[in-house]
């Protein structure tokens, strides 16, 4: 299933609640359900990933005061992959981590959307529609 649409932002304050329980019930059904949240004009990008009725994954980096709020659920793999690439402990940890390491981060997620979606075999989350939104939610049987 993909429905494109702001409607699926994980992140933004009107739907995430909404996502992550429609996600959940999802997953519970078909196994897997994400949806993505990617602004293709700098506005930072988000996911939410679940799998078996279970909250695998929420991340967003959007540039707001609260998005480090909105985390819930381990790192993925391709999270962990990242930050080593970039230096970076494979696990966020305050305490090893300098304001530099933060910034990378931050700087890294506010992208990543698309390539959480190729990781995890979402292939279909375009970067190139014309529109300033756009996120997807997919399931698998």
């Amino acid at each position: 299933m993909l429905r494109p649409g702001a409607w699926c932002d994980p992140h933004g304050q009107e739907r995430r609640e909404d996502m992550l329980r429609l996600c959940t019930e999802l997953s519970a059904r078909y196994g897997r359900a994400q949806t993505y949240y990617y602004g293709g004009q700098g506005d930072g990008s988000a996911w939410l990933v679940a799998e078996h009725g279970t909250l695998i994954r929420r991340y967003g980096e959007t540039g707001e005061a609260e998005d480090e709020l909105l985390t819930l659920g381990e790192p993925l793999r391709y999270e962990r992959t990242r930050r080593t690439e970039l230096g970076l402990h494979p696990d966020w940890d305050p305490a090893r981590e300098s304001e530099d390491d933060e910034d990378a981060w931050r700087w890294t997620t506010h992208d990543l959307a698309p390539d959480i979606a190729r990781s995890l075999g979402s292939a279909s989350l375009s970067t190139s529609l014309p529109t300033r939104r756009h996120a997807a939610p997919a399931s698998s049987p």
